[in-house]
């Protein structure tokens, strides 16, 4: 399986490989390596984000011979349970990308329960 990884150079620069979002999965230690933290902080805000149920481990990992990787949606999800200076970084980055364009954006949340469509 080919997976590119997200990385920040010496400079502080983010670098996101510019490939589908599907092939970007990191295993824990280069995510430890990411955000500079201990691994046991890593796998606390692990469980936090499962816990709330923001996401689910059949979704967000992928099991590979010899280790777990973690897809693009459970690394942004570290990104903002994690405090540290990688951290802050990308979450700025994510945040700058978002509204990087001229054009509105709408983005429409809807509940489970509902059975409406909205027009968005």
């Amino acid at each position: 399986m080919k997976r590119e990884i997200i990385h920040i150079t010496e400079d502080g620069r983010i670098v996101i490989p510019a490939v589908h979002p599907d092939k970007i999965r990191m295993d824990e230690a280069e995510l430890v390596g990411l955000f500079n933290v201990v691994a046991p902080t890593l796998r606390a805000a692990k469980r936090r984000i499962y816990k709330l149920g923001i996401l689910q481990p059949f979704t967000a990992e992928q099991r590979i011979p010899l280790k777990v990787v973690y897809n693009l949606e459970m690394i942004f999800a570290l990104a903002f349970q994690i405090n540290t200076y990688p951290a802050q970084q990308l979450r700025e980055y994510i945040i700058s990308r978002l509204f990087q364009t001229e054009k509105s954006m709408v983005i429409c949340m809807v509940n489970g329960n509902h059975k409406s469509y909205l027009k968005c």
